[in-house]
């Protein structure tokens, strides 16, 4: 059975990357193993682990060198990178790990290089339906890749795993909209849209929104934003860490196409429609709402450039 190993899982950057690891950890620790997570210097990073009770192992590392175009930021992060690997290996003598886990990222490739020169047994979680750098990297050095999702471009030798997710609490109505705040503006009877993800409500997809919200007067939209106001139908909350009274409350989610995003709309079961971040690398997005959409039986996408008329007739067919 199990043999109380040690674990170290490395996940930085968004939540789509941190909750995953954070529901696998949490699975090892239930299994009797010792677990420690290491992640970067973000603030959001060290935010999500809190929500979840978790004080991360932190290694100074806020940004991949190849993710900014200004050579003083670009100097600063090659340094940083440097640095992060000295620490990375420091931590990894002193806690001596029988395996380790990486969710890719720019947060894993020092933990790759360590691990393979370190032989310590390496397994690495891909979230996208494309490979990101790093994974592509790791594949080439062997190491074992699990993917979220059936196909995979830019790697040929991966087992499918899924994506690890929260599991669904489902609550009443009544008593998730008395959490979220919205108890005394939205009727039980009426149908809800929740609308959440990423840069989801910024530049001319946000305008689409509302207008559709116009055409759509029988349902209520509840907006994740940074603000809160209540404008008509039209309801704007805080970002929820613990998102089982929000996911509780939609009778259709609208949503970007992240992958841990995704495969929680998938566990909750909720008729989804899904519009990809067209400046995604890679264009990973768009290629994780088709792999998204073969595996849920009532979800479609929707392209933002197409008109709010369309995206209205979608809400009422699901």
């Amino acid at each position: 059975m199990n043999d109380g190993k040690k674990i170290l899982i490395v996940s930085g950057g968004t939540g789509g990357h941190i909750f995953p690891a954070i529901v696998l950890g949490k699975n090892f620790q239930a299994e009797g193993d010792t677990v420690s997570w290491l992640c970067g210097s973000r603030e959001l990073e060290q935010e999500i682990y809190k929500s979840s009770g978790i004080n991360p192992v932190i290694i100074s590392l806020s940004g991949s060198p190849i993710g900014t175009k200004s050579l003083t930021k670009n100097f600063g992060r090659v340094i940083s990178l440097v640095k992060s690997f000295f620490q990375t290996l420091k931590f990894i003598k002193t806690f001596k790990p029988d395996e380790i886990y990486l969710f890719g990222g720019y947060i894993s490739f020092a933990p790759l290089l360590i691990a393979k020169l370190k032989k310590i047994p390496l397994t690495l979680h891909e979230q996208n339906a494309v490979a990101g750098k790093v994974t592509r990297i790791a594949s080439k050095m062997g190491v074992k890749i699990l993917t979220g999702w059936p196909e995979c471009e830019g790697i040929k030798n991966f087992k499918y795993f899924g994506i690890p997710v929260r599991k669904p609490q489902r609550l009443s109505r009544s008593e998730a909209l008395k959490i979220l705040g919205l108890d005394e503006k939205i009727s039980l009877d009426k149908k809800i849209v929740g609308i959440t993800g990423g840069s989801l409500t910024s530049g001319p997809l946000i305008k689409i929104l509302m207008k559709v919200s116009e055409l759509c007067r029988e349902f209520e939209f509840v907006f994740l934003s940074h603000e809160h106001k209540d404008e008509d139908n039209r309801h704007f909350i805080l970002p929820q860490w613990n998102m089982n009274p929000f996911f509780s409350i939609c009778d259709i989610l609208v949503c970007r196409s992240g992958g841990s995003t995704l495969a929680e709309a998938l566990e909750w079961g909720m008729p989804t429609i899904t519009i990809a971040w067209p400046g995604a690398a890679d264009n990973h997005q768009e290629k994780n709402a088709r792999e998204f959409v073969k595996l849920s039986k009532n979800s479609q996408m929707f392209n933002e450039n197409d008109s709010p008329e369309k995206l209205a007739e979608l809400m009422k067919m699901l």
